[in-house]
């Protein structure tokens, strides 16, 4: 049985068969959706998009092909709430492999450095560099614009993409496990966060090279793998399975499909703060005006409060998500307004 989405948060998944053979059906929520290892990012979204009958779907940040783990899709009206989910902090698991870097860093690239195999005091001994805010380049091998193009097609292309470094945040990094020359980190970090990157640099710092042979996402934000559809079929990620399951056949079944349909999620007030936002109700007599786009005014919200927030989900204060809005000093504006039926 499916582990049950978002409970002690009072969301139930919706209820009810989802008509396949509709162009449209008129979906909106939360998706969460165990990715495996193989399949891209983009590919792994057409089950989604079958089962619940609709094409709108949108993720909040891919993962590699060779990783695997939690998705987080925002389906129907829904999507515009994208740059708000991408933006909170990730979870990971990773196996590093020591004494040995490919130029993708991850496991499909060719081999072009070879060192020593570190001990496990030597790992733990460089971590706590790694903790905080740093400084990270990100994999020549990314999806990074160089000049206009990306940096991957840059250096398959023969030419040479120099990327600066960034500021990112890992907020935790632990050595769960060590064997042999391959290491089990769990890594907590801000958006932006290159694990293949981190892998390298981590194996650099104890005087030899790495590379990631496997990825997982454990967690985007409030979501956490556990209740994603299909997060039964993930094998245990450990040194020894190296995080591989079996990859599922790509026609999914129709009680595969009713399964995914089932962990369709709706954005709360309690999601909302989870995501490091304030959430606003808007009063039942201003309705209307919210509507017919007039002017924002504080007194609309039933539970208006000055913080240093620029951004604000607006609710009915029946919990139904309606719009975002801005504050631009004591401005109010208008951020995106979802249009209500009927």
């Amino acid at each position: 049985m499916s582990p049950k989405p978002w409970k002690g948060m009072g969301i139930l998944p919706q209820a009810g068969r989802t008509n396949l053979a509709a162009k449209d059906s008129g979906a909106s929520g939360i998706m969460l959706f165990a990715k495996v290892a193989g399949p891209t990012s983009f590919s792994s979204l057409g089950v989604i998009k079958k089962a619940l009958g609709t094409g709108k779907v949108g993720h909040t940040g891919t993962l590699d092909s060779f990783a695997e783990g939690l998705l987080v899709v925002l389906v129907g009206k829904m999507t515009r709430l994208v740059p708000y989910i991408t933006a909170t902090d990730k979870k990971y698991l990773a196996v590093v492999a020591f004494g040995s870097e490919t130029d993708t860093l991850e496991p499909s690239g060719a081999v072009v450095k070879e060192g020593p195999l570190p001990s496990r005091q030597q790992v733990e001994a460089v971590l706590p560099q790694f903790r905080g805010k740093i400084q990270q380049v990100p994999p020549a091998y990314s999806a990074i614009h160089v000049d206009g193009k990306r940096a991957s097609d840059l250096v398959r292309s023969g030419a040479t993409a120099q990327l600066p470094s960034r500021e990112i945040t890992i907020h935790s990094l632990e050595l769960l496990d060590f064997d042999g020359g391959y290491g089990l980190l769990e890594v907590t970090c801000s958006k932006g966060t290159y694990i293949r990157s981190l892998a390298r640099d981590i194996a650099a710092a104890v005087g030899t090279c790495g590379h990631l042979v496997a990825l997982r996402r454990v967690a985007v934000g409030p979501f956490q793998l556990e209740q994603a559809a299909f997060a039964p079929r993930l094998a245990d990620f450990t040194l020894a399975s190296r995080g591989y399951g079996d990859v599922p056949p790509t026609k999914a079944t129709a009680e595969e499909l009713e399964e995914v349909a089932g962990h369709l999620i709706q954005f709360t007030p309690e999601m909302a703060r989870a995501c490091g936002l304030v959430p606003l109700f808007l009063s039942r007599q201003y309705n209307k005006d919210f509507f017919q786009g007039r002017p924002l005014r504080k007194s609309w919200f039933t539970s208006w409060q000055d913080s240093s927030s620029t951004e604000y989900p607006v609710f009915f204060e029946s919990g139904e998500l309606v719009g975002m809005i801005k504050k631009a000093g004591e401005k109010l504006l208008y951020g995106f307004v979802i249009p209500q039926q009927g």
